[in-house]
Order: structure tokens, then C-alpha cells, then sequence
């Protein structure tokens, strides 16, 4: 999968943007703070349907416009054309020039993985930012999943809002206990199968980007070691009295969560900031392999200011695990001269305006 064209209006700072990329690495340069990470931004509004910095996409529309009209031509063994039109009444979405009524249709058609200083805090945040993560990354590929995650959600609402009744109905609840439980069992195995294929890479992704030899992985903290939806039916039951007293449902798939680990101990605890910028972005480059083997497809690399943060060692390590891997866009206020090795394609970011520049790094 590779973007061959992005075309932006009123997005941000652009006004007009217009840009025809490499197959291979696209790399934005420019000071802080000229639009670099606006147009990967909008390269993820064009994957999610939603921006991965802010809540409100009334805020993605350039200031004194109306709309904000973003465009990108997609190729994965036949051409095709992603469009989101945002606006004030919501946003308008495009496949191939037909308007979609479901963003589920939208979600998954252009496929990428970003990396940015921010991603850092999800070793600390609370569980819900990890399980977006993967909750994220498993619906760009199984819609289906998206279908049992949006069902149980629905059904947990009316759970909780049953629970919160003066008399609460056993026999309502009975139903929605058993509902609950046969969409968890579906979820659990996706985000089983996740893992495992997130686990039988980032080892030797870790190893080959750190240049050690500490063990990574990421734990999967299912709600039950029983996973079957009589089991998990059960286990609403046994917590009901548990749930009527709090008011809200304690127990299922979402309180679940991810621990990420250096030799068996949460990166929390033992890694070195460094640690944790290597074992992000070995994890990043998991989630290709997991796009990879979930849908024959290569997913696009998104690298928001990571070689500021890294020595030339390991910009070198990482420059050379994605050259050849996937396509990628890389932003950065200076480029090393190594990377002529690489042979990218360098546009030049300032004030919201971006041109191609001639000749490789340097």
C-alpha cells in the first residue's frame, strides 16, 4: 500500500497543498512549528476518519474557512481515491468519488502507523489509551471487530444504566449479561491473535534497533482466564450485587489492558527513557508486520521528528530497517547526510507551504 498523491485545502496552516510522493521515503523538512506534523496528521484523519491530536475537528479547519477538504490517491494493487470533506455539520466522506455512510467503510482503506514524541506517555497512561492502541490497529483490518466492539459498548451502556435503576431488573440484566458475553468472547480472540503476532516480532525488532539483548513483550491482561461466553456470563452475574452497588459494570473487556515489558518487568519500572523510545518504536514496526500478515498489504510509515531524538547509531538502525520495508514520511529539522544512502524524496516545510527540493541530503 502506498500513497502516491496528497492533496490538501484549508487544513491547518495550508492553504493549498498539492504533493506527489516517493514510493519509497518522503522526508518534510523544516523548523518547529512550519506544518510538518499537519500534513501526517492529515495522512491519519485520511486512515481513522479522525485526527490523532484533537477531538474536535472543527479545530482542523484553517482559521476563516468553512471546510477543510483532504484528498489522497491510494495504491494497493488497483488505484483509488480517499476523500474527507470536514465541515461544520461534521464530515463527509469519500471512497472513490461515492459519498460513504458509515465510517466503517472509510476506516482501513489507507493503512498507516505513526510514531510521535507523544506516544512515550502510553507506558503511562491510563488503560484506556493502550486499549485504544489496539482496539485502533485490530479495526483498520477486521471490520468485524469494530462491529462486536461498537455492540458491546452499546450494551454495556444499557448495563450501566440498568444498574443505576432503584430496583434493577435481574431478568433485563440476564439479557444483557448473556449479549455482553457473547461479544467479549469475539473480541478476546482478536486482541489474542494480536498480540501474538505483535509478540513474534518486537523481540528481535527491539534487539535489532537497541543493539542489546533485552527481552521485549507486551502482556495482554484479559479480564478471565475463562474466555468462553458461558464462562464470561458467569462472571457478570457473580459481580452484579458487586455492580449494583457501584453502579457501573466492573468486570469485562473494558478493564482490560497491555503491560509492555523489558526481561519480564514493566518498562515502567526498568527502562531508561532510551528504552522506551526503542521499545515504542519496535512496537510500531510490529503493528507493520501485524497490517502485513492480517492483510497482505505493507502499511505507510509515519515518522513525526524521531531522528532529533535518537544518536546516529540509531538513526542509522532505523533508517535502514524501513528503507526497503514500507513506504514512509518522515518530518525532521535536519536531515543526517547518511541518509543520501537512502535516496528519499526531500520537500522543504515553511509557513504552511511545502516544496519539492532538488537533490538528496546533505
Amino acid at each position: 500500500m502506498k500513497v502516491s498523491r496528497l492533496h490538501i485545502r484549508n487544513f491547518r496552516s495550508y492553504e493549498d497543498a498539492d504533493l506527489i510522493l516517493s514510493p519509497g521515503m518522503n522526508v518534510f523538512l523544516g523548523q518547529n512549528a512550519q506544518g510538518k506534523t499537519n500534513l501526517l496528521e492529515s495522512l491519519v484523519y485520511l486512515s481513522l476518519s479522525k485526527s490523532h491530536r484533537v477531538n474536535d475537528d472543527r479545530l482542523l479547519i484553517r482559521r476563516g474557512q468553512e471546510y477543510a477538504d483532504l484528498e489522497c490517491t491510494v495504491q494497493d494493487g488497483c488505484e483509488k481515491t480517499l476523500r474527507a470533506v470536514i465541515h461544520s455539520r461534521g464530515k463527509t466522506l469519500f471512497l472513490n468519488r461515492q459519498v460513504l455512510k458509515r465510517s466503517s467503510d472509510f476506516i482501513g482503506q489507507l493503512n498507516v502507523v505513526l510514531f510521535a514524541p507523544d506516544d512515550l506517555s502510553i507506558f503511562a497512561d491510563a488503560p484506556r489509551e493502550r486499549r485504544r492502541i489496539m482496539d485502533q490497529e485490530i479495526g483498520k483490518i477486521q471490520a468485524s471487530y469494530v462491529h462486536c466492539l461498537n455492540r458491546f459498548h452499546s450494551l454495556l451502556k444499557d448495563r450501566n444504566a440498568a444498574l443505576k435503576a432503584m430496583t434493577p431488573d435481574s431478568q433485563y440484566l440476564d439479557v444483557l449479561d448473556e449479549q455482553m458475553a457473547a461479544e467479549e468472547e469475539q473480541i478476546i480472540s482478536f486482541r489474542r491473535a494480536f498480540i501474538d503476532l505483535i509478540n513474534a516480532n518486537i523481540a528481535s525488532l527491539y534487539q535489532e534497533l537497541s543493539g542489546d539483548n533485552d527481552q521485549a513483550s507486551v502482556r495482554y491482561l484479559c479480564c478471565s482466564e475463562k474466555t468462553d461466553r458461558n464462562s464470561l456470563q458467569q462472571m457478570h452475574q457473580s459481580s452484579r450485587q458487586k455492580d449494583i452497588f457501584l453502579k457501573a459494570t466492573s468486570f469485562g473487556i473494558h478493564r482490560e489492558d497491555l503491560v509492555f515489558e523489558l526481561n519480564g518487568v514493566n518498562v515502567i519500572e526498568a527502562a531508561s527513557q532510551g528504552q522506551k523510545r526503542m521499545m515504542m518504536l519496535a512496537f510500531k514496526m510490529s503493528i507493520l508486520r501485524y497490517i502485513e500478515a492480517a492483510s497482505t498489504e505493507k502499511a505507510v510509515l509515519l515518522l513525526d521528528d524521531v531522528l532529533s531524538e535518537l544518536d546516529s547509531t540509531h538513526q542509522r538502525k532505523l533508517m535502514n530497517m524501513i528503507s526497503a520495508s514500507c513506504q514512509s514520511v518522515i518530518t525532521t529539522t535536519a536531515l543526517p547526510p547518511f541518509m543520501n544512502e537512502n535516496h528519499p524524496k526531500l520537500f522543504h516545510v515553511e509557513h504552511g507551504t511545502v516544496k519539492e527540493m532538488s537533490g538528496g541530503a546533505g
